[in-house]
């Protein structure tokens, strides 16, 4: 018998490691949506930046970050509602985002909000998180004999 498939006694014990990465899948999705709620009311305060009176530069990245920030809302929300819905494509696309916001957050000097993609990065590069969000290839699994 292979060590790999749980038998029948073990059945409730594979029930409650399943129940853990279910909740543990949640909590990394309402951490996203988090992220993006966080980010709202920095849209606010750069939206209501003056600039009229700046540089040619400063102009530019105010703009700049106006645009990332507001885009990252809906890409918060999305990613969220893609890991708890466990979507094949939601693992790569939430561990790329989320580099780039960890990066992003930190020039800017957010600290709460990199502090949560540093939370979320190890989360989702947890064994059990990657193995329920990315897809198994069937090719793979067949045992050709």
């Amino acid at each position: 018998m292979s060590d790999d498939m749980p038998n029948s006694d073990d059945l409730e014990s594979y029930a409650a490691s399943v129940q853990n990465i279910n909740i543990v899948i949640t909590l990394i999705a309402v951490g996203h949506v988090i992220a993006g709620t966080l980010t709202i009311p920095l849209i606010y305060v750069i939206f209501s930046s003056n600039m009229y009176l700046a540089p040619l530069i400063v102009t530019f990245m105010i703009m700049a970050m106006r645009a990332i920030f507001t885009l990252t809302v809906p890409i918060s929300f999305a990613l969220g509602w893609a890991i708890w819905r466990l979507k094949p494509w939601a693992w790569k696309v939430a561990v790329g985002v989320n580099i780039v916001w960890l990066f992003l957050n930190i020039i800017g000097g957010i600290v709460l909000i990199a502090l949560l993609n540093i939370i979320l990065l190890f989360a989702l590069n947890g064994t059990d998180v990657k193995l329920a969000l990315t897809p198994i290839d069937t090719q793979d699994s067949i045992d050709p004999l």
